[in-house]
C-alpha cells in the first residue's frame, strides 16, 4: 500500500537462566492475523510515546508485563508486512519476576521460546506459499517452547526474529 499503517511488537527477552522470548498465540476471533503467531503488539494510540512506547503498552495489554518491567535496548528496522503494516521491532529485556498474564479477548496464549533457538540462524527456513496465484517464499522459524510443545513461527513474525538472529550475528 501508498501508505501501511505503523505498528510495533515487543521481542520480549526474559531475564532468566537460559533467556527466552515471549510469543502470542492470537485468538482465533481477532480481527486481524487471528490464530497466528506472534510478538506481542499492535497499532500506535493517542498517548504512546513513539512506536516504543506502542510495543510497551501492548505487550502489557496483550501479556500482562508492566511497562516498568522492561529495560527498552532499542529497535530494529521496520518490517513491510503483506497486510499494509510497517512493524517496527522493539527489542526489551524483562525482568524474570514480571507477571505473564495473557489477556484471553486478544491471546490465547503466551508461551516462550528459548533464545538460542530463536538466535542460531540454522533454525530459520524458507518456505513456499502461494497467494492469489503468486508464489513466494516466506520465513518460518520451527521452534519448541519450554514445555517442548512445537510451534512453527511463520510470515512476519519469523521474519523479525530472522533480522534478529541476523543482527546477534553480525560481528561474527
Amino acid at each position: 500500500p501508498k501508505q501501511p499503517r505503523p505498528a510495533a511488537v515487543l521481542i520480549g527477552i526474559r531475564d532468566v537462566r537460559e533467556p527466552t522470548v515471549i510469543l502470542t498465540l492470537r485468538t482465533p476471533t481477532m480481527p486481524s492475523h487471528a490464530g497466528q503467531i506472534s510478538l506481542p503488539g499492535g497499532g500506535p494510540k493517542d498517548g504512546d510515546e513513539g512506536l516504543v512506547g506502542t510495543a510497551l503498552r501492548e505487550a502489557q495489554e496483550e501479556v500482562g508485563v508492566p511497562t516498568s518491567a522492561i529495560d527498552v535496548l532499542g529497535t530494529a528496522g521496520p518490517h513491510y508486512g503483506g497486510l499494509g503494516y510497517v512493524v517496527t521491532p522493539v527489542i526489551g529485556v524483562i525482568d524474570p519476576d514480571a507477571p505473564l498474564d495473557a489477556d484471553p479477548r486478544e491471546v490465547s496464549e503466551a508461551f516462550e521460546v528459548p533464545l538460542t533457538a530463536l538466535l542460531n540462524r540454522d533454525n530459520h527456513i524458507l518456505q513456499d506459499h502461494s497467494f492469489n496465484g503468486v508464489d513466494y517464499k516466506m520465513f518460518a522459524v520451527p521452534s519448541e517452547d519450554t514445555v517442548g510443545r512445537l510451534w512453527n513461527i511463520w510470515g512476519l513474525t519469523a521474519g523479525i526474529l530472522r533480522t534478529m538472529a541476523d543482527i546477534y550475528h553480525a560481528d561474527a
